[in-house]
């Protein structure tokens, strides 16, 4: 089962969370802020700020993102919404707009330990597509990883190019130049609905 994060849920998303090395500080603010713009909200580091400042995006009519769930236990967390509420993924060199299309962006993903390998990712992006052509999205894109090597947990969130395009994704741009330790991405895009298997 699938459901947007609400206020009530934000307890989920932090169990969710507590199985990943960064995401019970990140709270999903990364992507979204700058660091200029982190350190000005007083947002730069871990707490109950972040959390407060997710719950406030849970109130909105269109949720931040989407949980996963076994029954109960909360398992699994996509990211998604319009790439201009996403500051640092609309500024990054990496990802820059492949054209003027005003697309969602999946920036993270994240599977308790627990419940991998078990296509609760790729079911999540699934909805999360689906998610955003209900409410009149015309593409969705991700910039994922451009290697399945095995990587931290902290870096993990991207996801790979092989996890979008199982989920039914394609490539539309290769790899760019980035400085040097910069992660090497791809970007990928899907529109309408995706296949249920």
């Amino acid at each position: 089962m699938i459901k947007p994060l609400t206020p009530s849920r934000i307890d989920d998303f932090a169990h969710v969370l507590k199985s990943s090395a960064s995401g019970s500080t990140c709270w999903d603010i990364f992507p979204r802020l700058t660091g200029v713009e982190q350190r000005e909200r007083a947002l730069d580091g871990p707490g109950a700020k972040r959390r407060a400042t997710l719950g406030a995006l849970a109130k909105r009519r269109r949720a931040p993102g989407l949980i996963a769930y076994r029954g109960r236990e909360a398992v699994g967390w996509v990211s998604v919404g319009p790439r201009l509420d996403y500051h640092r993924v609309a500024r990054s060199r990496a990802t820059p707009p492949v054209d003027e299309q005003p697309v969602w962006v999946i920036p993270c993903i994240a599977i308790r330990t627990e419940a991998r390998g078990q296509g609760v990712a790729t079911a999540l992006i699934r909805a999360a597509v689906a998610y955003a052509a209900e409410r009149g999205a015309p593409a969705v894109e991700a910039y994922p990883r451009a290697d399945g090597k095995r990587v931290h947990d902290e870096w993990a969130f991207y996801g790979t190019e092989a996890l979008f395009k199982k989920a039914g994704f394609k490539k539309v741009r290769g790899i760019l130049p980035v400085p040097k330790g910069w992660t090497p991405r791809v970007t990928m895009r899907a529109t309408g609905t995706m296949p249920r298997t």
